[in-house]
């Protein structure tokens, strides 16, 4: 897992209070893949569709918090999600 992907996982980690080991590298790549066939038919993902997506893939999203939880915005997200 790159750095990017490292990242990403960490803040949808703390947005979406997966589980500990969530998303796992198979797990985000499933989320990745999701979030680019949206942006490849024009779609800009809305928090919704982030929110569906991660708990498509990470069925333990929203059964954690985490203190100081990263409030980051969903072009932190979208950015760090279709890098290569």
């Amino acid at each position: 897992m790159n750095m990017n992907d490292q990242d990403l996982g960490h803040k949808l980690k703390l947005k979406y209070g997966t589980a500990p080991n969530d998303p796992s590298a198979n797990q985000l790549e499933l989320i990745k893949r999701d979030i680019k066939a949206l942006v490849a038919k024009g779609i800009t993902p809305t928090e919704n569709d982030w929110a569906e997506i991660v708990k498509r893939h990470c069925p333990s999203a929203g059964s954690y918090g985490y203190s100081g939880a990263d409030t980051s915005d969903l072009i932190t997200l979208l950015q760090l999600a279709t890098k290569n």
